[in-house]
């Protein structure tokens, strides 16, 4: 059975005690002056802490600081030793191997100063529901202001006699048990960062309120199991269309070519450098000036080949009917229209990836309402987030349309430079020709999310689910309509 904290003066000694463990070398007043705010807004995020020290660590790592290599831990508790050695081996080790730290940890220096703190809690409470840390202290938000609000050197003072005193048992089991949970729940965890951490830390500055960092941690845990489930490789089909000229990123960038040849017409910075030895160190003129004035000195010229690429339009729509899809389905960890949205962003990210030799615009159009209301504003704020690193390149679009027939016209139109894909994601249960026929170079398939499996409907075989096997669990229906859609679109 667990130890509790029962009174304020055993809450006060865990939260001394457990500071005094931070891995600092020489831990002093000035040192664990930052740890005050990472604690405070950890307890804004959570009712329950875990070891004191644990959240100072984490802040101190991803902020790049070194560690301790040990912690002042007296010999007369040698069970709270050999548990805070345990927590340096499974927990902090691992910690500073994991592949994420440093994405991390760019992701975190790049918020602004006031916000770091709230980051670092976010850290926190991510790496403890990944760890599924269940023996978290709970401390009131009153104390802990009141303890902390003392100046550092009162806590370590107060923290070091604790650890020393007799009567302090309560709090030292409790902070024993805290060290033993976090190792033996690291030695099963698979890992403690991933994508979804560095992904919602860029995004935490945008971010407005819990529900809506919940909806894209979700959404990004979502895209990562997808993309899980999809091969390294996929083979694209063929195309008809032919490659058309490309559309620089930087409006700064060269021509691909390189010099190509040799003229007395160009700009000092591409002069051909033997016309210096024209120059002399006399003050009259040089046969240099007078190559200049004459127009007889030389330049490299540049070639003025265009580059050609592929052009690709793949365009998502979103009706109003995914209203539908705010549910969730047994054996399926997330809503569906949270999967949806995962979905749109493991695709996106494959596609940059497998379709990297071609110029790609990603489109997420959502649709209004008959009435002219937006009842997918959310989606659409979510929509925003998860694709703001493609729509900074310039490559992705988040757009909101007042009828279907409005995004097919502009399919068309795109279709005659560029090849079009369609991706409809309709979770009404009534049955509809999602397209007109009229567009017959507009490729276009549905993603029927009106049942906990989902469906792939493709305009090459319209009257047939691509998805035959009807009757394969939800989970499973989601990967393999990931896989049917990845391979539609290439």
């Amino acid at each position: 059975m667990s130890t509790e904290l029962r009174s304020p003066q055993d809450t006060e000694r865990w939260l001394c005690a457990g500071l005094c463990l931070i891995r600092h070398e020489d831990l002093t007043a000035d040192a664990l002056t930052p740890a005050v705010p990472w604690l405070l807004a950890t307890l804004a995020e959570s009712p329950t802490l875990p070891p004191p020290a644990f959240i100072a660590d984490l802040g101190r790592l991803v902020a790049g600081l070194p560690l301790a290599p040990s912690a002042p831990v007296p010999d007369t508790q040698p069970r709270l030793r050999t548990a805070v050695r345990a927590y340096d081996d499974h927990v902090l080790a691992r910690l500073a191997a994991e592949p994420h730290l440093e994405a991390v940890s760019a992701a975190l220096a790049r918020l602004p100063e006031m916000l770091r703190p709230r980051g670092v809690a976010f850290l926190v409470a991510r790496i403890l529901t990944r760890l599924g840390f269940t023996e978290g202290s709970p401390v009131s938000p009153a104390l802990a202001r009141r303890v902390l609000e003392r100046p550092p050197a009162e806590l370590l003072q107060a923290g070091y006699a604790a650890l020393r005193e007799s009567g302090t048992r309560t709090a030292l089991d409790r902070l024993t048990e805290g060290y033993e949970a976090l190792a033996s729940a690291a030695r099963r965890a698979h890992a403690l960062l991933g994508d979804a951490e560095s992904f919602t830390l860029e995004n935490l500055e945008h971010l407005q309120g819990k529900a809506q960092r919940l909806a894209l941690e979700q959404a990004v845990e979502a895209a990562e199991a997808l993309s899980r489930t999809l091969p390294p490789k996929l083979r694209a089909r063929p195309v008809s269309t032919a490659p058309l000229p490309m559309a620089m990123e930087d409006e700064a960038a060269f021509p691909q070519g390189g010099f190509s040849s040799v003229s007395n017409v160009g700009s000092l910075e591409n002069l051909v450098t033997s016309e210096l030895v024209y120059m002399e160190d006399e003050p009259d003129l040089d046969l240099f000036d007078v190559r200049y004035v004459e127009g007889e000195l030389l330049y490299y010229t540049r070639d003025e080949s265009i580059s050609v690429r592929r052009r690709r339009v793949i365009t998502f729509v979103l009706p109003p009917s995914l209203v539908d899809a705010r549910v969730k389905d047994a054996g399926v960890r997330w809503q569906r229209v949270v999967l949806a949205m995962g979905l749109l962003l493991c695709l996106v990210r494959r596609l940059s990836l497998w379709l990297g030799s071609e110029e790609l615009l990603f489109r997420a159009v959502f649709l209004r309402a008959p009435d002219g209301s937006a009842p997918l504003e959310a989606e659409r704020g979510l929509c925003e987030l998860l694709l703001r690193e493609w729509r900074a390149r310039g490559t992705a679009e988040v757009l909101t349309a007042a009828t279907l027939e409005e995004v097919l016209t502009d399919a068309e139109t795109r279709a005659k430079r560029a090849r079009v894909d369609l991706v409809l994601l309709n979770a009404s249960s009534q049955a509809e020709e999602p397209f007109h026929p009229s567009a017959p170079r507009v490729e276009w398939q549905v993603l029927d999310l009106s049942g906990p499996s989902p469906r792939v409907l493709d305009s090459r075989n319209p009257e047939s689910p691509m998805s035959a096997d009807l009757h394969r669990a939800h989970w499973e229906a989601w990967t393999g309509v990931t896989l049917e859609l990845a391979q539609g679109l290439l």
